[in-house]
């Protein structure tokens, strides 16, 4: 806290950066506070208008071209691009020394006399916005250089010295800028955490998604008994040994973080778990209904990785050799659905278990999909998997 009273917001950028390129937003939005005191000029310029009873038409037709429309536009350039702090801070210094200069030279003459009573508000913006920026320490430095330029101001239009009150309403805007950096700081800091606490959540869930859909998965399936099991035990042997093999190495590769990207579009990753499928005893049928193409890379994997484990939970519990698998695309929603006609189970009955709440239903939560469950005993089951071309969600 020590460090954001002192720099202001400027050190929340660099408090930030050390929590990795994912929170350059906050970085990016840090200049964006200077619209609290610009908005509290606008609002101030209105209230020193209406209570000022001396203020002539020529003074009105200055303060809305000297200050209402500057304002305005630094909001509109503030909001229009991502700015850094230093040209924020130089842009704005500027502008409320060259216009109180102005102000107060044609304020020697009678018509304007008023125009230095537009000035106050420019200058407590200015030093909110150095306090924001920069913390106390320029804050004060600001204070001290905004009741200099008055004296200077007062000198050019031959009027009175500013009075105390003045250097107590700088105060209390330095002040309160400094109370809103604390609160800003204290909310990013929550943000993060909660943020940091989300992340690892996701991370420990995805984790153990990719166990029970590679690890846990192989092993039940080769646990599983097959009809060729008696025919031809060598050679039932060899397919238990291949597939370990195959499933050992891409476990390997993952934990190194060199796993292979998966070839082809969505058509050709499903006719690969077909062929997967068949070699581990489901014989599985493609039907493509539609030609889906330019289909986003996280909405195939997940779509593929959910059609698999409805496929494991078909040749772990239908107690059927076949399954038939469908690709379809209606108006920008893709479908992948999965047909057995095994035995079937009661809906209401089972509870859900951790692959259908997490490889199927989660999975496609992810991406903006929806999965569907329809079983019922004796009558087979049909999972269906749709999902958006366009994400409406990201994935992660």
């Amino acid at each position: 806290m020590r460090v954001v009273l002192l720099g202001g917001a400027g050190a929340l950028a660099g408090v930030s950066g050390r929590f990795g390129p994912g929170l350059s937003l906050v970085q990016g939005a840090v200049p964006r506070l200077v619209l609290i005191p610009v908005v509290f000029r606008l609002a101030l310029f209105v209230q020193v208008v209406w209570a000022a009873d001396t203020v002539t038409t020529p003074v009105l037709w200055f303060g809305v071209a000297g200050y209402l429309v500057p304002n305005l536009l630094e909001i509109a350039w503030v909001f229009r691009r991502t700015t850094g702090i230093r040209p924020v801070l130089a842009a704005d210094t500027t502008y409320t020394v060259v216009t109180s200069v102005a102000a107060a030279l044609f304020a020697a003459h009678p018509s304007f006399a008023d125009l230095l009573t537009l000035t106050w508000p420019n200058i407590m913006g200015t030093v909110m916005i150095w306090t924001l920026l920069r913390g106390a320490l320029a804050g004060g430095a600001a204070i001290a250089a905004a009741v200099l330029l008055r004296y200077v101001l007062a000198a050019l239009s031959g009027t009175a010295a500013p009075a105390t009150w003045i250097l107590l309403a700088l105060v209390a805007a330095a002040a309160t800028s400094l109370a809103i950096v604390v609160l800003v700081a204290g909310s990013m800091r929550f943000a993060l955490g909660l943020g940091e606490q989300r992340g690892r959540a996701a991370e420990r869930e995805r984790h153990r998604r990719d166990v029970h859909d590679t690890v846990l998965q192989v092993m039940e399936a080769l646990a599983l008994p097959s009809p060729g099991d008696l025919r031809d035990p060598g050679a039932s042997l060899d397919q238990v040994r291949r597939t370990a093999r195959a499933h050992a190495l891409r476990l390997r590769l993952s934990l190194e973080g060199d796993a292979p990207a998966e070839p082809g579009g969505l058509e050709h990753r499903l006719g690969a778990l077909a062929v997967e499928m068949t070699a581990e005893g489901l014989r599985v049928d493609l039907v493509v209904l539609a030609k889906v193409t330019d289909v986003p890379e996280s909405l195939v994997n997940a779509l593929h990785d959910a059609a698999r484990e409805a496929l494991r939970n078909t040749l772990k519990h239908a107690r059927t050799p076949r399954a038939v698998l469908c690709l379809e695309e209606t108006g920008g929603v893709v479908t992948v659905s999965v047909r057995d006609h095994g035995t079937g189970f009661d809906l209401g009955a089972r509870r859900a278990g951790f692959g259908i709440e997490n490889s199927i239903h989660a999975r496609l939560a992810e991406i903006g999909g929806a999965a569907r469950i329809d079983s019922a005993p004796g009558q087979g089951t049909r999972v269906v998997l749709s999902a958006p071309l366009e994400l409406r969600f990201p994935v992660g």
